[in-house]
């Protein structure tokens, strides 16, 4: 009983273990990988475009005051250190994250819109040169059957006899040699010899 259930834990182990390998060795994998790498650099870009361009302009439209210091004070205390503290809303803050969020879906499906169309106008040129090309191969096989309809028909070489057409030729032939003989020795006893001596 005790190696029935050690026989099942290993089997599904070592399922787990081949289905995790087949997993790991797919090419999906390998790709999400890579894109995980190029979208952290891309990422890094995006969020300097955000951070270094986009920002300073809405600060400076703004009049100068940074949003994420835009704040409501719903309280204020002193605490045990004789120091004022202040309970706030940072209102500001979740403002520029809708603003950072929403300039990086810009960014990002600009750059996508710009990736896409290119790829199309790529498949279109593709398209139209494999057309093209059809169409001039298309133009030369009809010229090239053109060209052989003019040219006067080549006679045909006749069929070749098969080998059974030649064991039967060769059959009749000896029939009708048979028969000639026998034909020869009933009218001319004496001719037969002769025939068969001029033979050897």
């Amino acid at each position: 009983m005790a190696k029935e259930k050690r026989v099942k834990k290993e089997r599904k182990k070592s399922t787990f273990w081949k289905d995790f390998k087949a997993f790991i060795s797919r090419g999906n994998i390998v790709d999400l990988a890579v894109a995980v790498v190029v979208g952290a650099a891309f990422t890094a870009i995006v969020n300097s475009v955000v951070n270094d361009i986009i920002k300073p302009l809405i600060t400076w439209l703004f009049g100068g005051e940074d949003m994420s210091d835009l704040v409501v004070v719903l309280r204020e205390f002193t605490n045990a250190a004789g120091e004022l503290e202040q309970v706030t809303l940072n209102y500001g803050n979740l403002i520029m994250a809708i603003l950072t969020f929403l300039i990086d879906a810009l960014v990002i499906f600009t750059i996508v819109r710009i990736i896409r169309n290119a790829q199309r106008k790529i498949k279109e040129g593709a398209e139209a040169l494999k057309g093209k090309l059809e169409k001039d191969n298309g133009a030369a096989v009809e010229e090239a059957a053109e060209t052989a309809a003019a040219q006067p028909a080549v006679p045909a070489e006749p069929a070749k006899p098969t080998v059974e057409e030649l064991l039967a030729e060769i059959r009749d032939l000896l029939k009708e040699n048979a028969e000639l003989r026998k034909s020869a020795a009933q009218s001319e006893p004496g001719a037969l010899s002769e025939t068969a001596d001029k033979t050897e």
